[in-house]
């Protein structure tokens, strides 16, 4: 048989009648009116063929399309096909209706079908290549005839997509390809549709991006790219000119090589800058020029072999075009006057043209082209402007580039010189961070790159501006920018107003800008995203993120900048619901979210369903932008999510990293991932570890003990309260006085001043004279008088008051008692006036010792009895160590009797509190970060406190943080309390605390290192203890001994007679003195009786 096909493109396919395990089978009646692939292998087993077939089912039954192999090893092939059917558990048999294996054991029907090479060679001869598929449609026409090695195998699902793409038999026109030489399957006229679930391997025969590239632009006759010296200089559009003529044959190429289209697209960007550009720019034109060039050599794959190396030297190309496309799109958005003073421009075109020679020198030796070609172009210097020029030697002769950008009278003045318009906001300009613009850009292009691909493969973006339905044209949709209806026929790039940030109701405006109206504008948009900031957005994604029953977080990744406090953030897991308690999503979704989410800052939050993963596997492999999203471009801190693919092009997992500028390493974990089911496929795997860690001291630390100058105050009465005082009193005035309260006396119960101290008290008074005998006692008044302990004299009080309305003179009848409730008022000294201490339920002047009350009661005739009672003041139980406490340090007032003190306590989470201030383990490590910088290992906290600054009793305290430099830790807090220090006089107490472990630990031992101390004890003399006198007695009653009365002894003649006076008891002795003063009374009262009469 002949190598070539006898079988005509167009012609009838030949019947056959052929034995399967179903029995006997008729070619043409099987097929019926269906669309059949014959296929067959040049080889002896059809192994690999069947087992795709089989995973196709699905497919195959779908399309209603049939499928024959015809096996030249049956018993073989018919075991490996009962065996696919068990692997996707279907019964043998199952398949009969789609798929059948036909016995070709003597070669007639592959010899027949051309499926075996003439003579018996082999497929590796060098010969022809057999044919090994065929198409045929439901008329038994041969449409489509596939040479060896396009085997069943690698394409079926491209050919069952072909036949999707094919019009009406009648329509039809054949092909034959060879998917080795050229490209994938496809029919000649196939617009090339793309399905969401189309395979994609990522090498040069898929066609699934032939959508991609026709959207692009279209494909007129490629031009060459001039590259001699000896060029003329290019005008404003001779440069974009040749590079659009370049895109446009590159076009072509992506039909055929998936992976050219990011450097298409790139290219298509470039162009478009360029020609929106006001002026033409000869860094930008010699750019654009090394670029083209470069590109320009891409067509040359398809004639070579695509290898790994081949891919990797695309992917660097594509960054160095997106590095390069976001440098000339931050370039051109500069002023002109912006563009000259940024110094820095001309090293960034320079590195960008240096990236651009060597990936062109990799591509050209990848592609196996000699270098025949002039490389000027490449070789070249970058050009300058002598505006450059004028402006480097202005900013020299003018302190430096941070001095004239700093300085608008200068930049005004260099705008004069050279005759350039300032343009609105130029100073802003000159300050932007363009690194940090490009890195934007960049990050921009990538979004819209993958977004481009993503919605070719979803939409298949084959003229869908003029093919879209019309009735989706007029569809209404609400949009979640501005909450208004649009329709995407009438939704223009400034169709939408909103505000950045959402309203705050509590300043009763938006943040954004403070102002009721609309501050952006764009277009109309039906789903949440990410793209810029949006009011409505943030409402959204805090029901989400605010919550613990909404995300099932996998794997997280945050570090926080121990300088700056921000904290940049990556994370992934299940999301639960939309919103807490509410509703779950309706089909298992992943959520990724980096960063903080607010208006001013850069975030990303966003949701995936396996079908999403899918398609993002199949662009990610085309496109290999990995990067799902980064806060920022800066190298020393960001937070970033990043896609992990395997060899064969399919998300595995998702890489999280968190870096700032004061770790030396990042946090980066991967969550690995099952996208066919949008669930954790297994453990997070933490690649780094970030933050600050300390390391494992190889020894303990050992401590100074706590020093201190002061006082220690006696909180604690030294003695019980005296109550044994007695009447005392005159034979004339017969009464008992007695306390009735308990105790003797309260101090300022209700009220304090701060001049006086208040004291309350009960005693009763008791009239002794025998009942009957008429001998009442008037009480005509009553005096206080106090002293404290140790002073010798009595001194009158401020006041004394009844607490009852009491008039005065009272009478008292004998052998009654009266009670009187009272209120005495003792006037405080000046010194302790000055201190305007107010205490309640205490007595301010008795704080040091006790004090002594003395009542005096006269009667009408000024005979007078007195009574002590005594207060002993009760301080207050002092603030004392407690259970939790590291550490309590004080010093003791020994004026205002308070205590002066410091707690260190050990909290949850490892936080310390010093004082009233806590510090968390990121607290503490900001601490250790500021000792290493700084190679200060004594660290002042910042947390000390003037207590009562200005006032009696004014005290301070500082704490500070010894940092073992070696072992990257705290190991102590010191604590330093002082009082009224002037000179070497004044209180003080320092005292050190052990800092328990806190944060993550490297498991590896240093030595201690003990910090340098610069805060001494301060040097004081010590205090010389006060002597307080808590008794004296002077108020002891000394009892009167009676004198014995005897009369001389009386002899007689007979002997000695005794004879003893008779004593007259001391109650006849009252009793006759209340007589001669009730006699006198009466006497009184007869001569006024008399004078009375005589009156009359």
């Amino acid at each position: 048989m002949a190598d070539k096909p006898t079988l005509a493109l167009g012609s009838e396919a030949p019947n056959f009648e052929a034995y399967t395990s179903a029995g006997q089978l008729d070619f043409h009646q099987w097929t019926g009116d269906s669309w059949t692939i014959l296929f067959s292998h040049p080889g002896k087993s059809l192994a690999a063929e069947l087992s795709e077939v089989a995973r196709r089912v699905p497919d195959i039954e779908k399309r209603r399309v049939k499928l024959i192999g015809i096996s030249r090893n049956w018993t073989e092939d018919s075991q490996q096909w009962d065996a696919c059917h068990n692997k996707y558990g279907r019964a043998p048999g199952s398949f009969d209706g789609c798929v059948q294996i036909v016995s070709d054991g003597g070669a007639q029907l592959s010899t027949l079908y051309g499926m075996v090479p003439s003579g018996n060679r082999s497929p590796s001869s060098g010969g022809p290549k057999p044919f090994t598929v065929f198409v045929v449609d439901p008329n038994k026409i041969i449409r489509q005839v596939l040479t060896y090695p396009a085997a069943i195998s690698t394409r079926l699902y491209q050919i069952l997509r072909a036949i999707d793409d094919s019009p009406s038999p009648q329509n039809t026109h054949s092909s034959s390809k060879s998917l080795d030489d050229d490209s994938s399957v496809r029919s000649v006229a196939s617009n090339g549709r793309i399905y969401q679930n189309a395979d994609i391997d990522g090498t040069r025969n898929a066609t699934s991006f032939d959508t991609v590239a026709n959207t692009i632009s279209s494909i007129p006759t490629p031009l060459p790219v001039h590259t001699s010296s000896s060029t003329p200089a290019v005008t404003s559009a001779s440069y974009i000119h040749t590079a659009s003529q370049v895109l446009d044959h590159l076009t072509d190429v992506s039909h055929v090589i998936p992976f050219v289209i990011p450097a298409v697209i790139l290219l298509k960007v470039i162009i478009g800058v360029e020609k929106r550009a006001r002026d033409v720019d000869i860094k930008c034109t010699d750019l654009v020029q090394r670029i083209t060039f470069m590109v320009s050599h891409l067509p040359m794959l398809r004639n070579v072999e695509i290898t790994d190396a081949t891919r990797q030297v695309i992917d660097h190309m594509n960054d160095v075009l997106k590095v390069c496309a976001s440098l000339i799109e931050a370039y051109r958005k500069q002023g002109t006057l912006a563009r000259r003073l940024n110094l820095g421009n001309k090293d960034r075109f320079a590195n960008c043209a240096k990236s651009l020679s060597d990936c062109t020198n990799d591509l050209m030796v990848s592609l196996q082209i000699h270098q025949t070609t002039k490389l000027e172009v490449l070789s070249k210097a970058v050009p300058v402007d002598q505006e450059d020029e004028t402006a480097q030697a202005f900013v020299a002769s003018h302190g430096g580039l941070q001095a004239v950008t700093t300085n608008e009278e200068l930049v005004k003045q260099f705008a004069s010189q050279t005759h350039l318009t300032l343009d609105e906001g130029f100073m802003e300009q000159l300050n932007d961070n363009i690194t940090e613009v490009m890195g934007k850009n960049q990050q921009e292009l990538e979004r819209k790159l993958n977004e481009t691909v993503s919605t070719s493969i979803v939409d298949s973006l084959k003229g869908l501006a003029a093919q879209m339905n019309e009735a989706e044209k007029e569809q209404t949709f609400t949009c979640v920018q501005c909450d208004k209806e649009f329709k995407e026929s009438t939704n223009g790039e400034k169709s939408c107003s909103f505000h950045k940030a959402d309203y705050d109701s509590w300043r009763r405006n938006h943040p954004c800008c403070g102002t009721k109206n609309p501050c952006q504008f764009g277009s109309h948009r039906a789903k949440h995203h990410c793209d810029y900031p949006y009011g409505p957005f943030f409402p959204y994604a805090y029901k989400i993120t605010g919550y613990t029953d909404t995300v099932d977080t996998w794997a997280e990744v945050q570090d926080t900048n121990l300088e700056s406090g921000e904290s940049p953030l990556a994370c992934v897991g299940q999301l639960l619901r939309w919103q807490t308690r509410g509703g779950q999503p309706s089909e298992p979704t992943m959520l990724i979210r980096v960063g903080k989410i607010w208006y001013n800052q850069p975030y990303f939050l966003n949701t995936y369903t396996s079908k999403d993963l899918e398609i993002i596997s199949k662009v990610v492999h085309i496109t290999h932008q990995r990067v799902i999203f980064r806060t920022s471009f800066q190298e020393d801190q960001f937070a970033m999510a990043e896609w992990v693919i395997s060899l064969q092009g399919v998300i595995t997992g998702v890489k999280l990293t968190a870096k700032v500028a004061t770790s030396t390493k990042p946090f980066v974990k991967i969550c690995p991932l099952n996208i066919s089911s949008c669930s954790n496929s297994g453990d997070v795997v933490t690649l780094s570890e970030g933050g600050l860690r300390s390391y494992i001291p190889d020894s303990p630390y050992v401590l100074p003990e706590t020093q201190r100058v002061g006082p220690e105050l006696p909180y604690k009465p030294l003695r019980p309260l005296r109550t044994d005082f007695k009447t005392r009193t005159s034979a004339n005035l017969p009464v008992i006085l007695k306390p009735v309260s308990d105790p003797p006396l309260v101090a300022n119960p209700e009220f304090a001043s701060t001049e006086r101290d208040q004291f309350i008290g009960s005693v009763s008074v008791f009239n002794k004279h025998a009942s009957g005998s008429n001998n009442s006692i008037s009480v005509s008044s009553i005096k206080a008088f106090y002293r404290l302990v140790g002073d010798d004299t009595y001194l009158p009080a401020d006041s004394f008051e009844f607490i009852e309305e009491t008039p005065l003179p009272l009478t008292i009848e004998p052998r009654q008692t009266w009670t009187m409730k009272f209120s005495v008022y003792v006037k405080r000294s000046e010194a302790d006036i000055k201190l305007g201490i107010r205490w309640w339920n205490r007595a301010f002047i008795a704080r040091k010792r006790p004090l002594r009350l003395k009542l005096v009661l006269t009667d009408i005739e000024d005979e007078e009895a007195s009574l002590v009672l005594e207060y002993i003041c009760h301080h207050f139980e002092p603030e004392k160590v407690a259970d939790d406490d590291l550490g309590f340090f004080y010093i003791d007032d020994a004026n205002l009797y308070t205590r002066n003190h410091v707690h260190v306590v050990k909290r949850g989470d490892g936080e310390i509190r010093v004082g009233d201030h806590d510090f968390d383990v990121k607290g503490l490590q900001k601490v250790v970060y500021k000792a290493l910088k700084s190679g200060e290992s004594e660290v002042d906290l910042e947390v000390g406190q003037e207590k009562n600054t200005g006032e009696p009793g004014a005290w301070e305290w500082k704490a500070w943080a010894l940092v073992d430099l070696s072992c990257q830790r705290i190991y102590a807090f010191k604590i330093l309390i002082t009082r009224g220090i002037v000179g070497k006089d004044g209180f003080a107490c320092m005292g050190y605390v052990a800092c328990p472990d806190y944060g993550e630990v490297i498991n590896e031992k240093k030595p201690i290192r003990y910090a340098e101390e610069k805060v001494p004890f301060p040097e004081l003399e010590n205090i010389v203890e006060e002597n307080t006198t808590w008794d004296d007695t002077v108020d002891d009653l000394v009892p009167e001994v009676p004198l014995a009365s005897a009369t001389p002894a009386s002899t007689s003649a007979s002997g000695p007679i005794g004879s003893t006076q008779l004593a007259i008891p001391e109650e006849v002795t009252q009793r006759l003195a209340s007589i001669d003063t009730n006699l006198a009374r009466l006497a009184t009262a007869m001569e006024q009786v008399v004078e009375l009469l005589k009156s009359r």
